[in-house]
């Protein structure tokens, strides 16, 4: 009798062991899902507004427009704007870029047309 006490309890313990495992599991899922996302959100913001991010970008910008504006073929120019709208599609050209830069990555961005390289110092 008391050997079956001891099995039925061990038995018992094991189950609530696995149980609270599981429990435990799922709060982390959950607090991944809720804390955690907004975390990762934090840290992403963070991370843009750094200087290191805000100038890569910029001089990014600035070596594809000179590329663009040195472009001799129409074909190049529409594969540097296509690179562009692409690259900076989550970027406000407004916020971190300056004229003619600012414009040119908008007109990208937005599929304005541009028939011809505006005048440029980068000659």
């Amino acid at each position: 009798m008391k050997t079956g006490k001891i099995v039925g309890l061990s038995f018992l313990g094991i189950i609530l062991l696995i149980a609270l495992t599981f429990g435990l599991g799922y709060l982390g899922v959950f607090h991944t899902k809720t804390v955690g996302k907004a975390q990762q959100n934090a840290d992403r913001e963070v991370f843009e507004q750094t200087q290191s991010y805000v100038e890569g970008k910029r001089q990014e910008a600035m070596k594809m427009y000179k590329e663009w504006v040195q472009a001799e073929t129409p074909t190049e120019k529409k594969a540097l704007e296509n690179l562009v709208a692409h690259t900076f599609a989550n970027i406000d050209e407004q916020k971190y870029f300056t004229n003619p830069v600012k414009t040119w990555v908008y007109n990208c961005k937005y599929g304005v047309v541009q028939s011809e390289s505006p005048p440029t110092p980068f000659k």
